[in-house]
């Protein structure tokens, strides 16, 4: 089926990286959009070009739709960084022209706003950034598209997704991206229960268009241990092959539809949780059952192998 006569979208975020680019060159002709992580913002509202030759070669060979992501992970400064951008208009202005001459410039299909540690307070702004960059965008016939942090309810106060109110920037987006993962990060637990998934659509549902949401999936894994602060991230392999060496047995948790296992090494207990294909296969049927029209899945290199008979299947069935 081509990409046209879909009904279910099968859209991928990705990283320039080695597995990535291998992924793309295997996998390519059944993505409908790539997602890059390309396009970092600067102080004076400018661009920093991060794509890469190699990538953009492949992506012409299959003729992939490009949604680009502009992202403020180019300093490690975000949220001082962000709001100076989203609070001042003629900052806003000047990012909106780069990111509509950049899309033009290589021919993109759209832009996915993907801006993280946003101050709860700059809310206002970030909508109103969102409203400029639709109105300027849907000039030149772009998707304008944002990933959002998960949401249980709206919280204007909250010190991570305070700033993103689902319902103002469906209002100014072709596609919301909810990213329903990342449940644990400072503690050991799954990485995007069903559950969780679930209970977040739930709400996006009641304030975002349906047809406009996409589901954030994660496609990795995470190592905890009372040794660092923060947890490892894992690919699919990497988990598999760590449980190996260290004789460490895997366990399907039916309740979070999750795999994990625990391991010691040095002395250090350490707890993995990681996404593989019956939990992918559970959160799509979730997807599927509630409406919602495409997925985007973080990020390509990092899965199960075993996803992509998964999604071949589900063109197989006319989804």
């Amino acid at each position: 089926m081509d990409r046209q006569g879909k009904t279910f979208e099968n859209n991928w975020y990705y990283v320039s990286e080695a597995a990535a680019v291998d992924g793309l060159r295997v996998h390519g002709g059944a993505i409908d959009s790539l997602i890059p992580f390309w396009f970092g913002v600067t102080e004076k509202g400018a661009l920093v070009d991060q794509s890469d030759r190699e990538t953009l070669e492949v992506i012409r060979k299959f003729g992939i739709p490009v949604l680009a992501i502009v992202h403020n992970y180019a300093s490690r400064r975000y949220g001082p960084l962000i709001h100076r951008l989203l609070a001042s208009a003629g900052l806003r202005q000047a990012l909106v022209e780069n990111i509509a001459n950049t899309l033009s410039g290589y021919g993109f299909q759209g832009v996915n706003i993907d801006f993280e540690f946003v101050p709860p307070e700059d809310r206002p702004f970030m909508t109103a950034f969102m409203s400029e960059l639709y109105q300027a965008l849907k000039l030149y016939g772009l998707l304008v598209t944002i990933s959002v942090p998960p949401e249980l309810r709206d919280d204007p106060a909250h010190p991570f997704s305070g700033a993103f109110s689902y319902s103002d920037l469906a209002r100014h987006s072709d596609q919301v991206y909810v990213l329903a993962y990342d449940e644990h990060v400072a503690e050991p637990g799954p990485i995007a229960s069903t559950g969780f998934v679930r209970d977040v659509l739930d709400y996006a549902i009641t304030v975002i268009p349906r047809e406009k949401i996409r589901l954030g999936m994660a496609v990795y894994g995470r190592d905890w241990s009372a040794s660092t602060e923060l947890p490892r991230e894992l690919s699919y392999e990497e988990a598999v092959a760590r449980a190996e060496r260290f004789g460490a047995e895997i366990r399907f948790d039916d309740g979070a539809q999750e795999s994990t296992y625990t391991y010691e090494e040095n002395g250090v207990e350490h707890v993995v949780w990681f996404e593989e294909a019956r939990s992918f296969a559970a959160r799509l049927d979730l997807a599927l059952q509630m409406g919602i029209p495409g997925i985007g899945v973080w990020r390509l290199g990092l899965e199960d192998p075993r996803i992509w008979q998964l999604i071949g299947e589900l063109e197989g069935r006319g989804a």
